[in-house]
């Protein structure tokens, strides 16, 4: 195999090479960022500012990855992770790092995104908010079951780590492993068995299997302590205009419909959700004739919505984002106010991107007026993200 080069001209290690770098920080995705003679270089279980002994395990245009061989000189942010089965669970990938040094990159990664996308933007950035729990904040999980294996999936495989507890997950739903183990030996299968197990709004605990034609409850928030704090924040965004009508995009159950129903008494209030499950327990709860809601996928809906410039829009999309149509039809709508609640900050970065684009476009100027990371998923890359757009007046 021959060597690859970069722009620079810089000759990229082999594939197998083992060698010496210096992690500058952390990526989306968890691993480790270094650079070799101007090639970046992403490592997993690395920690920022820390020296490491890698070996290079694949090799691209742009960049390469390496797996960790030893740790030369420890980051000050490294700790032993207090799980046992941390370093080859595929759950949590940063808890080998402190908790303040976790929140410190998720800020910084966030930023970073926003401003590689749009380095012209200009917007309030708010501190990161801490997650109330570290640990013990699952509300559902998604394990696994084969050959009198119960647990989760192990890094980048199909193997199952036997788990006898999980650090990350509410103690209401642990302490039915060994029952859940149980129901599912009792099943026969030979088969690889996923099971959703999750705290019900009731407080009970219910379990079961996760098939092709049933994948489970559907999306909800699984930090229920991080989750209060999350919607009161975008209630608070929202301001106290009258607005006539509240729109919330991939609304899920309602987590976001139901409270900005009861803010704005006076306003007509629609969800749209394409999960049937979902929609069909939000309209359960529906006392009041201002409520609608739909089943559908938010783009066919956005084809035929009636958005007012006095209207409040909210999305909370999935970790794929929305879409150019969905944000162009939004600038051409320009409400008066959206706030996006987002899971993945590369797909919130593009989003805000097309939106300020066909905007630019169309000639209805919007500002991106604060953004706010929250700490939602502890012990792992995931990152949520509030951000407020309003008309630029």
């Amino acid at each position: 195999m021959s060597a690859k080069t970069n722009k620079g001209g810089a000759q990229a290690p082999l594939l197998g090479s083992k060698i010496k770098l210096h992690i500058e920080k952390l990526a989306i995705g968890g691993a480790g960022v270094a650079r070799h003679e101007g090639v970046v270089v992403f490592v997993p279980q690395a920690a920022p500012n820390e020296e490491v002994l890698v070996e290079v395990s694949l090799v691209k245009k742009n960049y390469m990855e390496a797996t960790l061989l030893e740790v030369l000189k420890p980051s000050p942010a490294r700790r032993e992770p207090p799980c046992p089965v941390a370093s080859v669970c595929g759950g949590c990938n940063w808890q080998h790092i402190t908790e303040i040094e976790q929140r410190k990159q998720k800020e910084q990664l966030v930023l970073e995104t926003l401003k590689k996308f749009n380095p012209t933007l200009q917007f309030e950035y708010l501190p990161l908010k801490e997650s109330p729990r570290s640990f013990r904040y699952r509300n559902r999980i998604q394990p696994k079951f084969k050959n009198n294996h119960f647990g989760f999936f192990a890094r980048n495989s199909h193997d199952i780590v036997e788990i006898t507890d999980c650090l990350i997950t509410e103690e209401a739903l642990t302490t039915k492993f060994s029952e859940v183990k149980i129901w599912a030996q009792g099943k026969n299968s030979k088969d690889l068995q996923r099971l959703e197990m999750y705290i019900s709004e009731e407080g009970s605990v219910r379990y079961g299997l996760i098939t092709d034609e049933d994948d489970g409850i559907g999306f909800s928030q699984v930090n229920r302590f991080q989750n209060e704090d999350l919607v009161q924040t975008a209630l608070t965004w929202a301001g106290e205009d009258d607005y006539p009508h509240v729109l919330d995009l991939y609304a899920g159950a309602g987590n976001f419909t139901f409270p900005f129903a009861h803010k704005f008494k006076n306003a007509e209030i629609t969800g749209v959700e394409l999960n049937p499950k979902l929609v069909e327990k939000a309209k359960s709860k529906i006392k009041e004739k201002r409520m609608k809601y739909f089943l559908s996928d938010v783009e066919s809906y956005m084809r035929r919505a009636v958005i007012g410039p006095e209207d409040l829009v909210v999305l909370d999309p999935p970790r794929a984002g929305a879409s150019e149509y969905i944000m162009r039809a939004l600038a051409a709508a320009r409400p008066k106010r959206i706030i996006y609640i987002s899971c993945h900050p590369v797909s919130l970065a593009r989003d805000l991107n097309w939106i300020f684009a066909w905007s630019q476009k169309l000639g209805t100027p919007m500002k991106l007026a604060r953004v706010q990371a929250f700490e939602m998923f502890p012990q792992t890359d995931h990152v949520e993200t509030i951000a407020e757009l309003r008309v630029d007046s």
